[in-house]
């Protein structure tokens, strides 16, 4: 009765075992198998777990089709523990079940004896013949050991989808013998050595090609490839002799250039190419020209060295800047620029919405940090006048240093007229007392002339007289821009946006202001 019993209860537990097998396949991979296949700490109770569950899930481990080895997983394990599971994981899987074909393949190890070596070539030949959809060969030999290279066989998985290539060398049909690769999707080659009827070989064999990288590979000058009505994403980074690149692929929409050298490109036939980024030297006298590389880009990372920066492009929205340019160093026709970011200023431009207003508005934010003295001051003010269309400039300043008052007065010296903006978005973070607030401020007027301003500030003043003194002198400077005659300003606290309390009524606009933060807005109305 006992065993009649257990026997009831096991069936009641195991009742996942008469699910088919590709349905169990799935559940496996995503219960977290993966910390036990590794060889990981947990590895025995995970295998205890399973064989509770059932009998049949642990038996099926050997047919999982997902075959993933990487060294540095392998914790507390000795390498010559981690090659034998590879060797042993591998075998069980191609020995035992002829009907199942590997899903995935992923090796990752560095080879310090030649016993390591014959394990990778065995493993990687048993699993080819097989079939794999996704192989990833991550190797790296240490001096003294015989570099891997991938068997002949490779170039003839016709199955294959995805291929990652690290550190080895590759086949040597790759150099006599057109690829096979007709369900190849994504292809990744880095640390190889290739050469240019390589890269044409890959061109006319892949059919299906979406996603190509080749990073720090060496061998090759030129990069050409044509016809491919499938190719998304391309990245060429790092290689050491790339010359030229020519792309011809109607649905490209995303490129990475890495190689910090002077190249020719051609890939103005990539109508649907919207991001680069670029990572390189200009050619001499192609700065101003660079963008007709990619007449159809919106977005735009770049870093590069030279001594101006112009860029014009009717296309371009985003641009993100990885150099340290100065303000004055940067100029650019791009007249629907929407978005923009320094890297040494920290200032980007994007739509913004204006309060009263129901569209968005051209707007900067402008972020700059550390010694902000007049001449920077100066070189915003030039750099607006680049930026046409401009209407909101959101401008964060935070300094432990103050505006002194002799270069204020430097600045008010040059003779240039305020920039005309709709609105203002002022945010003051210093340490120093009202005057210096107030030679911020003033240096803001000089620079612009907005129809609204937002005062903010993140720590809250000392006390009222002294938010009193800035108020007041912000008022002051909005109605010296206009006919006072003719314009009123109504003083607006963040907390009480439905009641618009005037100048008069400082006391109760205190009163209404949160304590942790301070934001008042100021509008210039007809009198």
């Amino acid at each position: 009765m006992e065993t009649l019993a257990t026997t009831e209860i096991e069936e009641d537990v195991d009742r996942i075992s008469h699910l088919p097998d590709f349905i169990i396949h799935n559940i496996l991979s995503r219960i977290g198998l993966w910390d036990w296949i590794r060889g990981g700490k947990e590895h025995h109770s995970q295998l205890l777990r399973l064989s509770v569950l059932s009998k049949k899930w642990f038996n099926l481990t050997a047919s999982f089709p997902y075959l993933i080895f990487r060294i540095d997983h392998f914790h507390n394990v000795s390498r010559l523990n981690f090659f034998k599971y590879v060797e042993y994981a591998t075998s069980r899987f191609c020995h035992h079940h002829n009907h199942v074909t590997a899903h995935t393949f992923k090796l990752s190890t560095t080879l310090r004896e030649p016993a390591e070596l014959d394990i990778v070539i065995k493993c990687v030949e048993l699993v080819l013949n097989k079939g794999v959809r996704v192989l990833s060969i991550d190797i790296l030999s240490v001096l003294g050991v015989q570099r891997y290279r991938l068997p002949n066989i490779l170039s003839t998985v016709s199955m294959l989808e995805s291929l990652a290539i690290n550190g080895c060398y590759l086949p040597s049909s790759f150099m006599v013998n057109a690829l096979q690769f007709k369900s190849l999707i994504r292809l990744k080659l880095q640390y190889i050595s290739i050469d240019d009827e390589v890269i044409k070989y890959l061109n006319t064999s892949c059919p299906l090609l979406q996603d190509l990288e080749i990073r720090r590979c060496n061998g090759f000058k030129i990069v050409c490839v044509t016809g491919h009505q499938n190719l998304q994403n391309v990245t060429i980074a790092h290689n050491t002799q790339v010359e030229r690149i020519h792309i011809e692929a109607p649905n490209l929409s995303e490129l990475w250039l890495d190689e910090r050298r002077t190249m020719q490109m051609n890939l103005v036939s990539c109508k649907k190419l919207r991001k680069v980024t670029y990572f390189g030297d200009l050619l001499p006298n192609s700065n101003s020209g660079f963008l007709s590389n990619f007449p159809f880009v919106d977005t735009l990372m770049l870093d590069t060295k030279c001594n101006n920066l112009k860029l014009s492009s009717h296309s371009l929205r985003t641009l993100v800047l990885l150099s340290n340019y100065d303000l004055e160093d940067i100029e650019f026709r791009t007249p629907n620029l929407a978005s923009m970011y320094s890297r040494k200023y920290l200032f980007t431009m994007q739509p913004s919405v204006v309060s009263d207003s129901t569209h968005l508005k051209a707007s900067m934010h402008c972020n700059p940090y550390g010694y902000i003295d007049a001449t920077w001051f100066q070189k915003l003010r030039q750099f607006l006048d680049k930026k046409n269309g401009l209407e909101v400039l959101n401008l964060h300043i935070r300094t432990t240093c103050s505006l002194e008052k002799r270069d204020l007065e430097k600045l008010k010296a040059i003779e240039l007229p305020p920039y005309e903006l709709e609105h203002v978005q002022l945010q003051l973070d210093t340490q120093e007392e009202s005057s210096a607030h107030r030679n911020f401020v003033d240096a803001v007027f000089w620079c612009c002339r907005p129809r609204s301003l937002i005062l903010k500030s993140s720590s809250p003043l000392i006390d009222f007289e002294e938010q009193s003194d800035i108020v007041k002198f912000t008022h002051e400077k909005l109605l010296e821009q206009e006919d006072q005659s003719r314009t009123k300003i109504q003083i607006v606290p963040s907390s009480s946006c439905e009641a618009q309390i005037h100048l008069s009524d400082l006391k109760s606009l205190s009163k209404a202001l949160p304590s942790a933060e301070q934001i008042i807005k100021f509008i210039k109305e007809e009198a």
